[in-house]
């Protein structure tokens, strides 16, 4: 026999779901199986939100279909000349990325440093997660043509 189901009562059980203040997951990039049920492995917690900011932070224009206007457009800078000005770019573009798309951070601090002698800039993002748990994540930038 079949169960009723109206709206009504899906509306009910939905006013009564609470947000969910704990764990975040995703899927690992690197697609690691899992040895004993030979499944992706997936990743959790800060995990995720290290590699949430590092896409979004190496995102450019048109990588992601149907959302065209997600850009932090850094890649742009790595060519400009190695000074305060573009090391202020830097660290204001990634602030406005990490604004704009990422809400599970409360508090976060971007700290840009130019590393001339290899090319590259050490992009360091110190941040909270709803839980009081403050970590780092650090990408270096390189160019390389």
């Amino acid at each position: 026999m079949a169960s009723s189901f109206s709206l009504s009562d899906y509306n009910q059980t939905q006013s009564t779901n609470v947000a969910r203040t704990g764990v975040y997951a995703d899927i690992d990039n690197a697609f690691t199986v899992h040895p004993i049920y030979n499944d992706i492995r997936p990743i959790s917690d800060l995990d995720a939100v290290r590699q949430s900011i590092k896409n979004l932070l190496l995102t450019e224009t048109y990588d992601r279909p149907f959302q065209p206007e997600l850009s932090s457009g850094i890649r742009e800078l790595l060519f400009e000349n190695a000074n305060v000005l573009t090391q202020y770019e830097l660290q204001r573009k990634i602030e406005d990325t990490i604004k704009s798309y990422e809400p599970r951070l409360k508090d976060f601090t971007v700290s840009v440093t130019d590393d001339s002698d290899n090319n590259a800039y050490r992009i360091s993002v110190s941040f909270e997660v709803s839980y009081n748990q403050t970590t780092e994540i650090v990408i270096y930038l390189t160019r390389i043509r």
